[in-house]
């Protein structure tokens, strides 16, 4: 189950590495896709999960919790991105 979590945590790092790659800088849109593409890679992970474990916890808790998870990993992922470029002074001019 845990090769299913990573490949939902990986949607929205993709998405930050081709940024990377084509060395553009972060914005606002660019946070908010990557926040989207978090959220939407958490809640299918979450529901798959939910649906295979059969456990007792609430889905409405489950998927909160993953909605909250997924705003902090984007946040995560865009600051290391701008921090990264701040340092390396890699920005187009």
């Amino acid at each position: 189950m845990g090769i299913v979590l990573i490949l939902g945590l990986l949607l929205p790092m993709i998405y930050v590495m081709q940024l990377t790659k084509k060395n553009e800088k972060i914005t606002l849109k660019c946070l908010g896709i990557t926040t989207v593409l978090s959220i939407v890679g958490n809640v299918i992970v979450t529901l798959i999960y939910s649906l295979v474990d059969q456990s007792n916890l609430s889905i409405w808790l489950a998927l909160g919790s993953s909605i909250v998870v997924a705003i902090v990993w984007a946040l995560l992922l865009c600051g290391s991105y701008a921090a990264y470029q701040i340092l390396s002074n890699s920005l187009k001019k």
